[in-house]
């Protein structure tokens, strides 16, 4: 699965982030839970997630700036988190 996909996955809750901060990668199950979002990049390098929670039903908006810092709303939350490569 993608990078973009295992974000929305972690901001929806469906992917675990372990104690040490990692989190697995989308499985196939996770991603059609996930189902289709968009996703497009501003002229600041910033993309832009959204899509519908299947399991909810709320929208969600997600940024990923080009630093790895993630933030947006899933419904009336708000989340934050930073992501980088694996090394």
């Amino acid at each position: 699965m993608t990078t973009m996909t295992t974000i929305v996955a972690v901001a929806l809750g469906l992917t675990p982030v372990g104690h040490d901060g990692i989190a697995q990668p989308a499985n196939d199950d996770q991603a059609r839970a996930i189902g289709h979002f968009s996703e497009t990049t501003d002229d600041t390098g910033t993309t832009h997630l959204r899509g519908v929670n299947r399991k909810t039903g709320q929208d969600f908006h997600l940024t990923v700036n080009p630093y790895g810092r993630v933030e947006g709303s899933v419904g009336s939350w708000i989340v934050t988190f930073q992501v980088k490569s694996a090394s």
